[in-house]
């Protein structure tokens, strides 16, 4: 179908490119019997890769392939979608062949990328798996005033070490900011904020000592109210000691 369109686009619209792909490996798989190969095609190209066993839930081919595909230039300067289908498929018992999952990749998006290495999940996959390909997309003859249609990214596992060099820089930019705002202010705003933090302090400690004070209250009146009553048991006792004393006992 697509070389059908290209015969009514100007061969002054048509670009050639060298398409390198590699199907590297197919990760996250059960320990299934059997083999597992894949299938591709773009345009009217196609082939298929060795049938490798499961090894520690990985299948790993790294399987090469290379081929021209034409692409034409719409009327609006971006290149024309250009379908590459991979399709994994289980091999058991050498006459029994099963769907695992498929992929679809558009390979005008990689036509001003130096080249890419990423991981996909598959489509119609009840197995939850991925498949990491690496894409080279290279002019080879044509027109080279186009534009690449953005790159859709819904498919792509996004890698755990970009996201934490994403956050990483992120946090070092919010860093950065933040002591650029603070070196920023005048030097008599930093020794009011200053004097204003110790003015504050010094409030908050005497109402803390204020309050102290206030929960231990001392009544003195208590104090001198007893105090006729503690001398008269001090004579009391001494009128006690006087009479039981063994000199005034009759012998």
């Amino acid at each position: 179908m697509a070389a059908l369109q290209n015969l009514f686009v100007p061969r002054a619209r048509i670009a050639t490119f060298d398409v390198t792909l590699r199907i590297e490996d197919l990760n996250n798989v059960p320990p299934l019997n059997g083999l597992f190969y894949a299938k591709w095609k773009c345009q009217t190209h196609g082939g298929s890769s060795p049938r490798v066993p499961v090894v520690n839930r990985e299948v790993l081919w790294s399987h090469a392939v290379r081929q021209a595909v034409d692409i034409p230039i719409g009327r609006d300067g971006v290149l024309a979608p250009c379908e590459l289908r991979i399709a994994i498929r289980q091999e058991v018992y050498s006459h029994v062949r099963m769907k695992v999952g498929a992929l679809t990749v558009n390979l005008s998006e990689y036509a001003r990328l130096s080249g890419s290495s990423r991981r996909y999940f598959l489509q119609e996959c009840k197995l939850n798996c991925t498949l990491k390909l690496s894409i080279s997309v290279a002019q080879a003859a044509g027109p080279d005033a186009y534009s690449a249609p953005p790159l859709d990214r819904s498919m792509v596992l996004t890698d755990l070490n970009d996201i934490i060099t994403s956050e990483g820089s992120a946090r070092a930019r919010d860093g950065a900011s933040a002591g650029t705002s603070l070196g920023s202010q005048h030097p008599s705003r930093r020794t009011a904020n200053a004097s204003s933090s110790s003015h504050s302090t010094t409030r908050s400690a005497t109402t803390e000592t204020s309050q102290s004070r206030g929960l231990l209250p001392i009544d003195n009146t208590n104090v001198r109210d007893l105090a006729p009553f503690q001398r008269s048991s001090r004579k009391n006792q001494q009128i006690v000691d006087s009479v039981f004393a063994p000199s005034s006992l009759p012998l």
